[in-house]
């Protein structure tokens, strides 16, 4: 019996012994958040930590054609989905393949890039950035949260607070402009105004911040390009807003396409461990930016796919977004011993933890409500005017 066979053996004896004494934790919703986390990592396969740790993305359109056919596709054991679909009745589709036929029941996580509205278009987070107004902003994002929850996103790439200074980045409008602490006021913002007081709350989604760390310096404003960046200003000018939102409880961060001197921000222990988890005291998900991971063999750190998978992970990198590159390679390097299981473990740790937050094993399914109900209420008509006008 080899060793994959052996570990599924000990697990299914682990989960029948548990089941005898009718106590399964994870499922418990009166219990603590981290022994539902440990109960349940401790029943999974090498196999189901692996799909934990991946995200794929639902769709290539909305092309009511193609549902079926996207949503067999869609494994019931994924971690995350990019989830592009506005309508609740497709959600709930492909939650319950997640819940109900997989063997744990694991809720899928879906997120979206709501930048500065869902379907209630705010001004671009420059233009938020313009009006001075926290209060404001936060709105915004509130309002964001809520069409983006009832419509089967738990999860928004935003805020973005790289601190740009050359115009010729294309990605200047995405952020709140040329000041740190400016950057981190909206940002904080924008974390408290997705996020409320409890993630579980209807109308609440988690925060990411975005991109850690760096991105916005690309030489001579070419995106997806090589920075040059002093430690000075790596603390002084890009690494602020990133700690203002970490300690305002933003519940995810992403990492960076750039490199810094050198070393990929997806490959970087020293930003994603050393300064966010060991100095900050973050304990949520790192996600990668679309396509980051294998582009570590293109930026020269990685030899191949499996090499860019072993040195994203063990660097802090919990979940890779759309390559493919960890549900490839993971199992194979965890049994070869190159990456050890506990590192692999500590990636599904962060991932579950956020999901048990956001409340997904209780309330996994929304409810189906037509358009009217969902977007473009008074309330938030009248906020995108106001914003618009400050």
């Amino acid at each position: 019996m080899n060793r994959k066979a052996i570990a599924l053996w000990l697990l299914v004896a682990a989960a029948g012994l548990a089941g005898c004494s009718g106590r399964e934790v994870y499922k418990d919703p009166a219990a603590e958040v981290e022994d539902r986390v440990e109960d349940l990592l401790g029943r999974m396969t090498l196999e189901e930590k692996v799909m934990q740790v991946t995200q794929w993305t639902y769709g290539k359109n909305m092309n009511v054609n193609n549902v079926e056919s996207e949503t067999k596709a869609v494994s019931p054991m994924i971690g995350s989905l990019l989830y592009r679909s506005t309508s609740p009745a497709y959600y709930n589709r492909i939650q319950r393949k997640a819940v109900e036929e997989s063997r744990l029941g694991i809720p899928i996580l879906c997120g979206f890039d709501v930048i500065h509205g869902y379907r209630t278009i705010f001004p671009i987070p420059l233009g938020q950035a313009c009006s001075w107004n926290e209060a404001l902003v936060g709105e915004s994002c509130r309002i964001a949260a809520r069409e983006s929850r009832l419509s089967g996103v738990h999860w928004t790439f935003s805020p973005m607070v790289d601190v740009a200074r050359d115009a010729r980045w294309g990605r200047v409008s995405e952020g709140y402009g040329e000041d740190p602490y400016l950057n981190g006021m909206m940002g904080v913002a924008a974390v408290k105004g997705y996020q409320g007081d409890d993630l579980t709350a209807d109308g609440a989604i988690a925060a990411c911040l975005k991109h850690f760390v760096g991105y916005a310096y690309s030489d001579g404003g070419r995106d997806y390009h090589y920075t040059e960046i002093s430690p000075q200003t790596l603390w002084d000018t890009a690494l602020p807003p990133f700690e203002m939102g970490v300690k305002a409880g933003a519940a995810t961060v992403m990492s960076a396409f750039n490199d810094i001197s050198g070393v990929p921000a997806s490959a970087n222990r020293y930003t994603m461990t050393d300064i966010l988890r060991g100095m900050w005291g973050f304990d949520g998900l790192v996600v990668s930016d679309w396509d980051a991971v294998k582009q570590l063999v293109a930026q020269g750190v990685a030899a191949d796919r499996a090499e860019a998978a072993a040195k994203a992970i063990t660097a802090g990198l919990d979940m890779d977004m759309v390559d493919d590159v960890y549900r490839e390679n993971l199992e194979a390097l965890v049994e070869s011993g190159r990456v050890p299981e506990k590192v692999l473990d500590e990636a599904v740790r962060r991932i579950l933890r956020v999901k048990f937050r956001l409340g997904l094993f209780e309330k996994p399914y929304i409810e189906e409500l037509p358009d009217e109900q969902r977007y473009l209420s008074i309330e938030a008509r009248a906020a995108a005017r106001e914003l618009a006008a400050e």
